[in-house]
C-alpha cells in the first residue's frame, strides 16, 4: 500500500513536469523542480529562451552599429565644415540618412518607453530644423553656429543612446 502511495506521488511529480509550457522557462529560476527544468530542456523551452535572446542581442548590435554610424558621419560633418559646400551637404545628407535609419529602428523597437519616443521626437525636430537652414561655408558665423548644431546633436543622440542602455 505504501509503495503504490509512493509510486503514485512519483507518476503525478513527473506529470506536473511535463505540464510546464515552454514560454515558463526561465534558465536563472533557482526554485523550478528537477522534472521542470527536464521538461523544459527537452521540451526546448530553454532553447527557444536562448533563440529569443540571441534575437535580441543582434537587433541589439544593429542599433548600436548605427550609433556608431551616426558618430561617425557628425564627426565627418564636422570634420568638413570648414570646407567647400558641396562636401557639406554630401555629408549632411549621409548624416540625414543614417540618423533617420537609427530613428525609424529606434520607434518600433521602444514602442511604449515615453523618455525614448520624446527624445526621438526632440531628434526628428532638430533634423527637421537643420534641413530647413541653408548651408553656407563662407561665413564663418554660420559654421561657427553649425558646429554648435553638431555638438548638441552628438549630445542628443549620446543621451538617447545611454538611456537605451547602449555603449
Amino acid at each position: 500500500m505504501n509503495a503504490r502511495l509512493i509510486l503514485g506521488f512519483g507518476v503525478l511529480l513527473a506529470l506536473s513536469g511535463c505540464a510546464t509550457q515552454p514560454g515558463e522557462c526561465d534558465a536563472g529560476n533557482r526554485d523550478a523542480g528537477l522534472f521542470t527544468k527536464m521538461n523544459c530542456d527537452a521540451g526546448g523551452g530553454y532553447s527557444e529562451q536562448i533563440r529569443q535572446n540571441e534575437l535580441a542581442l543582434a537587433k541589439s548590435q544593429q542599433e548600436n552599429a548605427l550609433f556608431h554610424q551616426v558618430y561617425e558621419n557628425i564627426a565627418a560633418q564636422q570634420a568638413v565644415s570648414r570646407t567647400d559646400l558641396l562636401g557639406q551637404q554630401k555629408s549632411q545628407a549621409a548624416l540625414n540618412q543614417s540618423l533617420n535609419q537609427l530613428l525609424g529602428s529606434l520607434k518600433a523597437r521602444s514602442g511604449n518607453r515615453a523618455q525614448v519616443q520624446q527624445q526621438i521626437a526632440g531628434l526628428e525636430q532638430q533634423l527637421q530644423a537643420a534641413r530647413a537652414k541653408p548651408a553656407s561655408s563662407a561665413d564663418p558665423a554660420l559654421v561657427a553656429a553649425r558646429q554648435q548644431e553638431l555638438k548638441t546633436l552628438q549630445k542628443k543622440v549620446n543621451q538617447l543612446q545611454f538611456s537605451l542602455g547602449y555603449e
